[in-house]
């Protein structure tokens, strides 16, 4: 089945023949070896001189870390998908007073926008915002908000950018991000099973403030570990393996390199949508380079043309939740390439006549 999904992705064979590799132990000069390379690999990537920590577990763990570690009392949320909402829920979870400001599927956040909601909602510890928004293909401007937040100086900065990460420009000091969080299965093309989350030394610092943060959560326990070049828990270390040789890898290609290859089938993908008169549903100058969210408008539902190409061993996204048979989803990130999306819409183009006639 070959994958174009919003993730997880195509993982290269050599990645896979690392994870392979024999276990070793976690307290062993190889393992930390390769902690100290996915970690100073990881920093560059991000383009950040923060604490970067790696955790066995999904991005949400990583969400619900930056809440405990950083939110004292009171949170804003940007909600603009199911994605972003999740946040809002874990906050809910962990007994903070979280505020969401939520708009319409499709919309994302300005940074007029966010300063409104901050002046709205009184003072806050932090505002969770999702980069790119998986679940409607929304890209929101977070490099517009560090001018917002100077105005904001005790609102720390939480940013998900789960599917963005290394296929789509970040700069998490540039942007002021105090955290930033991500799992390895969409842009970074790896088997889900780690995360990535980096920690400002201002959310740090916040973190030794906040008494009941937790044990497996702790930024500041994990922070310790990191200066042993370990996990305080027993990692993955097949997950290191192929974290390390991937990194090489994106590297190799170069990072500014693999943000255009991105940029190149994300305009491919909205090129053919509008020559089939569909249109993209997220609002003009928020769409995102990485999942190419497609709005059926008046047209018919997409669905049996999905599962057509299901057959034919080619996997594609129908919407998200309530969007299901009202949008569809195309995932041009990690490994594909420009052929790869000419090869997706001509199979696409092949099976949608008869099917929809």
């Amino acid at each position: 089945m070959k994958l174009f999904i919003p993730g997880p992705t195509q993982v290269a064979p050599e990645i896979l023949a690392e994870m392979a590799k024999p276990a070793i132990g976690h307290r062993t000069a190889e393992c930390a070896r390769l902690w100290r390379e996915s970690r100073d690999g990881l920093r560059e990537l991000m383009h950040t001189k923060s604490e970067v920590m790696i955790l066995t577990a999904p991005a949400s763990a990583f969400m619900e870390a930056a809440i405990r570690n950083t939110v004292k009392t009171k949170s804003l949320h940007l909600i603009c998908g199911a994605f972003s909402k999740r946040w809002f829920d874990i906050a809910k979870s962990t007994g903070v007073d979280a505020i969401s400001v939520e708009k319409k599927t499709g919309q994302g956040f300005s940074a007029d926008d966010l300063r409104s909601a901050l002046n709205e909602c009184g003072p806050v510890d932090a505002v969770t915002v999702v980069h790119n928004e998986t679940s409607t293909g929304v890209t929101n401007p977070v490099q517009d908000y560090a001018e917002v937040l100077k105005d904001f100086p005790d609102t720390l900065l939480l940013v998900d950018t789960v599917s963005s990460m290394s296929g789509m420009p970040v700069y998490v000091d540039k942007w002021g991000i105090d955290i930033c969080l991500f799992g390895i299965q969409k842009c970074m093309a790896l088997p889900a099973g780690i995360a990535i989350a980096s920690a400002s030394p201002r959310a740090l610092k916040r973190a030794a403030t906040i008494k009941y943060r937790g044990w497996f959560l702790d930024f500041l326990r994990l922070a310790k570990s990191n200066e042993k070049e370990q996990s305080p828990t027993t990692p993955s270390t097949a997950h290191l393996y192929a974290l390390t040789a991937q990194l090489k890898r994106i590297f190799s290609e170069g990072v500014e390199a693999r943000w255009k290859r991105h940029y190149e089938m994300a305009a491919y993908v909205r090129n053919w949508a509008k020559s089939h008169g569909y249109e993209m549903f997220p609002d003009p100058g928020y769409c995102s380079d990485t999942v190419s969210c497609i709005a059926r408008g008046t047209g018919p539902d997409f669905t049996p043309v999905l599962d057509a190409l299901k057959e034919e061993g080619i996997l594609v996204s129908n919407g998200y939740g309530h969007l299901k048979g009202e949008t569809f989803r195309i995932g041009h990130l990690g490994e594909h390439t420009l052929d790869d999306m000419r090869q997706l819409t001509e199979q696409f183009d092949s099976i949608l006549e008869p099917v929809l006639n």
